[in-house]
């Protein structure tokens, strides 16, 4: 049976769901082996594991880097990665940078110029395998250097931890693993873990050119943190261009997201040892 849809309705409802997601914070990590915590605290089941080269549990994941990139209302506002000997620095330069893709507007009256609303714009993540991996490993790396934050990192570290509203009408709930918030693609768009390479293959996106994600511990051991930044910035630019093929040709450009030929050229900025 045929069934005629009212196809203008149907992108007007979509139209007034989702036009308050107008920012967007993509982000990829890379991690070694914290080999401190290994052999102070591994267990004989985490050192088998280790034996056969499986991967670890999310807490001996050392965080060498981190590539963000920030969208509002379709503008790339900036495509920044770090590669540091210091997780604690590569932890802060993440907390900015989210802090950054934040938006908060006060609503004034035209007429007397008071202040009538404060408005808060929420990004929405865009991850490959970020709620499973990505973001645990963040937030239980970020548990050992949290204190030293400055308390502007710390109110955002608790804001992505707030869960009070159970329907996100105003707030989002980031670690709820539906929240509208955060767009794990192989996860909520395919509904399987899948890599960034085999989607990106067969949305013909060029990917990993930098090297293997298995060659990162030999990068760092050999001091090479500007090869690691950069195959972190193909990662998180991959992401994007994926995201923003997904949007136009699967969702039907529900989500106020770049077009695909605007991410052509762009070149990251890549911070070596430290962020500013």
């Amino acid at each position: 049976m045929f069934i005629n849809w009212n196809w203008d309705m149907i992108r007007k409802k979509r139209k007034d769901s989702f036009e308050k997601f107008r920012n967007f914070f993509i982000f990829d990590i890379e991690t070694v082996k914290d080999e401190g915590m290994f052999e102070k605290v591994a267990d004989e089941k985490e050192r088998k594991i280790d034996q056969e080269g499986d991967f670890l549990p999310v807490p001996f994941h050392r965080i060498v880097s981190i590539g963000t990139m920030i969208i509002k209302d379709k503008r790339i506002i900036s495509f920044e990665t770090i590669s540091t000997t210091d997780e604690m620095e590569a932890l802060r330069f993440f907390w900015i940078k989210y802090r950054e893709s934040f938006d908060f507007i006060q609503d004034r009256d035209p007429n007397d110029g008071k202040v009538k609303n404060h408005i808060s714009v929420f990004p929405v993540l865009i991850s490959i395998n970020g709620k499973g991996f990505d973001i645990p490993t963040i937030m239980v790396r970020t548990l050992r250097y949290i204190p030293d934050f400055e308390e502007g990192l710390r109110k955002f570290v608790s804001i992505h931890l707030d869960r009070f509203d159970t329907w996100e009408k105003e707030f989002p709930k980031y670690t709820h693993r539906y929240t509208k918030f955060h767009i794990d693609i192989p996860e909520d768009i395919f509904g399987k873990k899948i890599s960034l390479k085999n989607l990106c293959y067969l949305c013909g996106i060029p990917v990993k050119q930098e090297g293997d994600g298995k060659e990162v511990s030999q990068m760092f051991n050999n001091g090479d943190l500007k090869k690691i930044g950069a195959y972190c910035s193909e990662d998180v630019l991959a992401t994007a261009k994926l995201f923003s093929y997904v949007n136009q040709h699967l969702l039907y450009g529900t989500y106020l997201f770049p077009e695909f030929e605007n991410f052509d050229g762009i070149q990251p900025v890549i911070h070596i040892g430290s962020y500013d």
